[in-house]
């Protein structure tokens, strides 16, 4: 019996180990298909106008990514399966083993009581016992035979129920893994679909070089515009909180002077020492905020839900040959209609327009901030504390492009530039 609880309490372990690895895979698949039918949805909007451009081009290479990441964590999936499988097969070989062995025993004991099958019998077999010793013993053999049939009939109730079960787990880890099967070739057949179609609108895309190239020209130089604004901004922003520092300092420094004359010099060297770093003075509140920003690096929530379609830095254009393009921020191609949301708790402190970027908001985080662009409407204003994930306009929806919806999205550590990307939860 203890043989068996150990047998099965092992195989429990590993079936339990990759349960829950099953459970990691199904998020990760869940988590795919919901970026898929985001893309779709994107591609659906755009679908109106039939034409192709850059950006429904990085959204259909979103969905590949997407589909690909889908196989893959199938293919895991199967993989486990077989294992589970393998698992059960020997727990029911070992059970049926077991059950077995068990029925034998019982038989024997069957065959042995057929000669004491009575009450009475058994009775007999202790009277007649040549001394005290004896019978006592033969009594103590009795009761203990009695006990062991009854553990045997329960043993093998057990083993029975044990077998039962493992029976139907196979059936169940068989269905599921049939099921993942189907899955699996139906996202290939999409996979296959999804990059002909990409072949296609690269191709129809190539032949509008010409085209592509004005309108890179045109975005660039509205993103450059955008982007000096911003600088500027920040920049006075960071120089009226150092001239707010000084003037904190000076006012420390002159109240110590008054004080006492011996602090003339300690009051020299701490005057020193603030204008030396001022870029980085912040309040309490502010430094707590500072904090909790950088703490949550690569899991803030995205400011709207989307498909990166320009990425940070400086990449290859994905159509146009020998040409760079260099972002300081990301593009994030959105559903008509969606609101851009504070990816963490600060104050607003830029509201602005510029002509062929819309409205801008910088929301400042400590000494971070991020900026949103390409807004159409804006429900917040300058001074307003807002919190985590809270609604901060309305993306602008450019007719002109396809009723296209994208937001430009920025990060900035001080004045220094950060790649979004990394910020943003996975």
């Amino acid at each position: 019996m203890h043989r068996i609880i150990l047998i099965l309490f092992s195989c429990f372990l590993v079936l339990f180990s990759q349960a829950e690895t099953l459970k990691q895979l199904k998020k990760k698949q869940q988590k795919a298909k919901q970026n898929i039918e985001m893309t779709n949805r994107l591609l659906r909007e755009n679908q109106r106008t039939q034409k192709n451009t850059v950006s429904n081009l990085a959204v259909l290479k979103k969905q590949i990514s997407e589909r690909q990441t889908l196989i893959k964590s199938l293919n895991e999936e199967v993989f486990l399966l077989d294992r589970n499988l393998n698992v059960l097969n020997k727990e029911k070989v070992e059970l049926e083993t077991q059950l077995s062995e068990a029925k034998a025993e019982y038989a024997k004991l069957i065959r042995h009581g057929y000669y004491h099958k009575t009450r009475s019998s058994q009775l007999m077999f202790v009277f007649s016992s040549e001394s005290v010793s004896q019978a006592y013993r033969r009594m103590r053999y009795v009761q203990q035979y009695s006990r062991y049939r009854k553990e045997q009939t329960q043993k093998i109730q057990e083993l029975t129920d044990a077998l039962n079960g493992k029976q139907q787990a196979l059936i169940a880890t068989k269905n599921a893994k049939s099921e993942t099967l189907v899955n699996k070739q139906q996202e290939h057949q999409n996979l296959q679909r999804s990059q002909e179609k990409k072949e296609q609108m690269l191709s129809s895309l190539t032949k509008k070089e010409s085209e592509l190239k004005v309108l890179l020209e045109k975005q660039q130089k509205q993103a450059a515009q955008l982007n000096k604004k911003v600088d500027d901004m920040i920049a006075a922003e960071i120089a009226a909180a150092e001239r707010r520092a000084k003037a904190k300092a000076d006012a420390e420094r002159k109240a110590k002077q008054k004080s006492t004359a011996s602090a003339k010099s300690s009051d020299s060297k701490s005057s020193t020492a603030s204008s030396s770093a001022p870029s980085v003075s912040m309040t309490k509140e502010e430094g707590l905020i500072a904090g909790g920003f950088e703490a949550n690096r690569g899991r803030l929530p995205w400011p709207v839900k989307g498909v990166i379609t320009g990425h940070f830095g400086l990449h290859p254009h994905p159509v146009l040959d020998h040409v760079q393009v260099n972002n300081k921020g990301i593009y994030i191609q959105t559903s008509s209609g969606a609101d851009a949301c504070a990816v963490y708790d600060g104050e607003v402190t830029q509201v602005f327009a510029i002509p062929g970027n819309n409205t801008a908001i910088i929301v400042k985080h400590g000494n971070y901030r991020t900026v949103y662009a390409n807004l159409g409407a804006a429900y917040v204003q300058s001074g307003t504390k807002v919190k985590s994930r809270q609604k901060l306009g309305r993306v602008y929806v450019d007719a002109s492009k396809e009723n296209r919806s994208e937001l430009y999205f920025m990060v900035y550590k001080n004045a220094a530039l950060q790649n979004p990307e990394v910020w943003l939860s996975k």
